[in-house]
């Protein structure tokens, strides 16, 4: 029997309902508070049968994402010139044939398909406190941002990021950065034209709030051919490991300053590796990192960690007079990063019967670097008959391996069977026209894998209309030199990396967003 399919503009319709019963809302004064937010439908289409653990599904034109969300910020000024400032916002899916037959498969695993995706939680509360004339020191649930990057992480490892129910579409990071309980003083140095800052997190987050979250729980945004799996089944999250307890505190220091026209920072942090690693279970033959597996050794293949490293930052950017353009770099080095070796026959009992990347963990220092040019393209302004030049922004982004070495046979991603390269460099361009007065911009985002090949294209169209309602319609494209249709033989399709792990999930996103 044909499963019931959603109609796409009977839900649209309704988001939009939503969004109008408070379209009279506006920014509320409540004496010496401020409070002001916004309320948005997230909506999605598959363009494409994802692959699922059972192969391709049937599931083109299918909904796969339908979502609300409310979020309240607020600025209350107290005595001595102290604000109070926050940030509250609460998720909610619709329960969609789509993710109910991914749960079907195995997905979510206990948690179903509105425990995984609804949430509610204070994201942000803190105190802007000044002390003397120059220093702001800011207590509590926040934000930093470090860096020059738009895209992929460099130097911007403060936060981990939530990938698991938009993966890295979503344009803006704040929506994705998971905030932090921290103090954050700010001291200005005008005498030598910077400023100093100064990070301590104490070590009293929730567990989700450590590293970047990717969807390894089989849901929508699972990696190829993994749909419909739940990893943490065999693989659980240990968040207690000596090398990466989450109640450890962790902290940073960042100059920030101007050396005649150019803008430039030093920064070191030490922090948790912003990407999971698998820490193999002994008793399966692998080498357990540092000696220490915790979770039960009978029940479970590995567990999911993210151990403590050090980075060393610099950043650097400025203004083209020749070429009329803004151009920004930065490195970012890791002492000894965490990375996942091996793969099926190579020795250990582990190696020879589970997934790739279950030997162990390896480490190395690593350079990550970014380099970028921001132009407005005036020849675009006539040629696509726009209101003012065309924006154009490109960054060049490349992880170095330093110590490389082939027979490590380091993995790019635990269960796939992809090995590193020693760069891996990827390009990333945006483009983007604007009519109306603004209120009509097209953009196109695009990226390619300039090492394992495939890339990714986003074309969008945003309308704003008054001062309250933005509307933005795109096509989140990818392709791939290789992608996995099934879970098995893992050693096929070796070149499915990144891209290929996204490939056949094409979609159609609709984003309504009402600001009060």
């Amino acid at each position: 029997m044909k499963k019931q399919r959603h109609n796409p503009l009977a839900l649209t319709l309704t988001a939009l309902a939503v969004s109008t019963a408070i379209q009279s809302a506006q920014a509320v004064e409540l004496g010496p508070v401020r409070i002001d937010g916004f309320i948005r439908q997230h909506m999605s289409w598959n363009l494409d049968d994802p692959v699922t653990a059972a192969g391709p599904a049937d599931a083109s034109g299918d909904m796969s994402m339908n979502r609300t969300t409310l979020q309240l910020e607020w600025v209350a000024d107290l005595p001595r010139d102290i604000a109070f400032v926050g940030v509250a916002r609460a998720n909610w899916e619709q329960r969609l044939d789509y993710l109910k037959d991914l749960e079907a498969m195995g997905a979510y695993g206990n948690e179903g398909v509105g425990d995984y995706y609804d949430d509610a939680d204070i994201r942000e509360a803190y105190l802007d406190i000044p002390v003397g004339d120059r220093t702001m020191l800011k207590l509590g649930k926040q934000q930093v941002a470090w860096g020059e990057t738009d895209f992929f992480q460099a130097m911007d490892m403060v936060h981990g990021f939530d990938y698991t129910w938009r993966s890295f579409l979503e344009p803006a990071n704040s929506d994705l950065r998971k905030p932090l309980i921290m103090a954050n003083a700010i001291i200005d140095v005008p005498e030598a034209d910077g400023s100093l800052q100064l990070l301590f997190r104490p070590g009293w987050d929730d567990e989700e709030d450590i590293g970047n979250s990717y969807d390894i729980e089989g849901g929508r945004w699972a990696s190829n051919p993994w749909k419909g799996v739940y990893f943490p089944a065999v693989d659980p999250y240990n968040y207690d490991h000596s090398e990466g307890d989450m109640d450890d505190p962790t902290y940073g220091i960042r100059w920030n300053g101007m050396w005649g026209d150019l803008g430039y920072s030093f920064a070191y942090l030490k922090t948790f590796n912003p990407d999971p690693v698998m820490n193999a279970n002994p008793a399966f033959g692998g080498m357990a990192y540092k000696g220490e597996y915790g979770s039960d050794q009978a029940s479970t293949i590995g567990e999911v960690i993210y151990p403590m490293i050090d980075m060393l930052g610099f950043t650097l950017n400025g203004y083209s007079g020749t070429g009329d353009f803004v151009w920004s770099t930065e490195f970012a080095y890791i002492k000894d990063a965490p990375f996942n070796y091996g793969g099926f026959g190579e020795g250990a009992a582990a190696c020879n019967f589970i997934e790739h990347g279950f030997c162990g963990i390896e480490e190395k220092d690593v350079l990550r670097s970014m380099v970028r040019v921001d132009k407005n393209l005036a020849f675009a302004q006539s040629l696509f008959g726009a209101e003012k030049p065309a924006f154009f922004s490109m960054q060049l982004f490349d992880t170095w391996i330093m110590d490389f070495d082939e027979s490590d046979r380091l993995k790019v991603l635990v269960g796939q069977p992809e090995l590193r390269k020693e760069h891996s460099t990827l390009l990333t361009t945006i483009f983007g026209l604007s009519y109306m007065n603004g209120r009509l911009t097209p953009e196109l985002v695009a990226g390619f894998d300039l090492t394992y090949g495939g890339g990714f294209a986003v074309p969008s169209l945003t309308y704003t209309i008054g001062n309250h309602w933005k509307v933005k319609g795109e096509f989140d494209l990818f392709w791939s030199d290789g992608t996995r249709e099934n879970g098995a033989p893992v050693a096929s399709t070796t070149d499915s990396s990144l891209f290929g792990w996204f490939e056949d999930n094409d979609q159609f996103a609709l984003t309504v967003t009402y600001q009060f």
